[in-house]
Order: structure tokens, then C-alpha cells, then sequence
């Protein structure tokens, strides 16, 4: 299973290469431990040899493909959409995938979503029968299925913060959901991140407050 799953991962992140998404010209995410950890001990239990890497054409049609980000607060907004829808939009990002996401997001926010993971994880040791917290449901965005097409309804920068109001949509037709959330970024090193999100559904099971706060609870 452990194989599967770094495999999945891989294929994850060359899909969103060589879909063109600009979360690879974001700024760098260090490691996450766990994935290291789960890779190292996969590479030791299995005798096959490693994975083999992406040919050179491969990889040149993926550079091709990826156009460096605007590096404006509404494209890291859009691009960390694509991201996130592409890679599932529920619960908490898992193992595999959050390296994709602290390209995006600001410390603060990366480490909550890791701290969180955590509580998860213990919930989940100390409660084997019963469903953990955060683990259903889009956390980025009022709804619980998450928004299927979005687009920067407009944006303020105050300095080295910036807040991008969000026109979002679920469904197609007189059924669609539609709503506006706020993206909440800063800089970082000269690149915006997302900082918080700021939940705008008005309907009763909408996700309610700030992200950061869901977090903590």
C-alpha cells in the first residue's frame, strides 16, 4: 500500500506538470517529513529498484508546458485552485500532497495544516472506530464540495498583504451554488502566499469564520 501511494503521488504531481498548472514556479516547499519518512522506509522494505525517472523529452515538454507564474495575488490564487481541485478537494491534505501545497501557502497556514494532521492521526489512534475531524469536505473554500470553477471577482493589496475576493460556483444550471470567498495573502520573500481564507457562504452548513480558526478546533 505504502508503494501505491508514493507511486500515486508521483503520478499526481506529473499530472499537474504537464497540465500546465504554475504551482512549480511558486515558491519552494521544504520536505515534509512525513513523505521522507514513508519514502525512506518504502525504499527499504521493497526489493525492486526505484521508480524510474521521467525521460529528458519528458521533461522538457513539462517545462514547455508550465509558464512561470504572474506572481500577482489573483494567478497564485487561480493557481492554487488548479492545484487543489486537481489533486481532490477534501479534508485535510495528505502526506503525499502537501508538499504541493506549502508551495502556496504562508508558514503560519502550512503549519496549522500540519498540526492539525497531527491531532488527526492521534484521533484516529485513540478513536480507531469512530471518523476523524477535518477529514471530509473542502477546507478551502464555504462549501462542502468545493467550488468547480472560480475566477478573481477583485483584489486589494495593502502592502505586503493582500486580499482576493473569489467569485466561486458548484453545478451547472438554475442548481448551481454560487458564492464568494476571501483569499488572504502575504509576501514572502517577494512571493505572495496564501495566508488564511475567509469563508463568505451565507447558507446554514456553510463553513463558517476563518480556515485557520476550523483548524484549531
Amino acid at each position: 500500500m505504502k508503494i501505491k501511494a508514493i507511486h500515486l503521488a508521483a503520478a499526481v504531481a506529473a499530472a499537474l506538470l504537464l497540465g500546465g498548472c504554475s504551482w512549480f514556479s511558486h515558491k519552494p516547499a521544504k520536505p515534509d517529513a512525513d513523505v521522507a519518512a514513508t519514502a525512506t522506509t518504502v525504499l527499504a522494505d521493497v526489493d525492486a529498484g526505484p521508480a524510474q525517472p521521467a525521460s529528458s523529452a519528458q521533461a522538457a515538454e513539462a517545462s514547455a508546458a508550465v509558464a512561470p507564474s504572474a506572481q500577482s495575488p489573483e494567478a497564485a490564487v487561480v493557481d492554487f485552485l488548479t492545484m487543489h481541485q486537481r489533486l481532490g478537494n477534501s479534508g485535510l491534505p495528505d502526506a503525499g500532497s502537501l508538499n504541493a501545497y506549502n508551495a502556496f501557502l504562508c508558514p503560519s497556514l502550512a503549519s496549522a495544516l500540519r498540526d492539525a494532521r497531527v491531532r488527526q492521526e492521534q484521533f484516529r489512534a485513540r478513536n480507531p472506530d469512530e471518523k476523524p475531524p477535518l477529514v471530509e469536505g473542502d477546507l478551502f473554500s464555504s462549501l462542502f464540495e468545493g467550488p468547480d470553477s472560480y475566477s478573481a471577482a477583485e483584489s486589494k493589496i495593502d502592502g505586503p498583504r493582500a486580499t482576493v475576493k473569489m467569485d466561486l460556483r458548484h453545478g451547472e444550471g438554475s442548481g448551481a451554488t454560487t458564492w464568494q470567498d476571501s483569499m488572504l495573502l502575504e509576501l514572502d520573500d517577494g512571493i505572495w502566499c496564501i495566508s488564511d481564507v475567509e469563508y463568505g457562504g451565507k447558507w446554514p452548513l456553510a463553513n463558517r469564520g476563518r480556515l485557520s480558526d476550523t483548524l484549531k478546533q
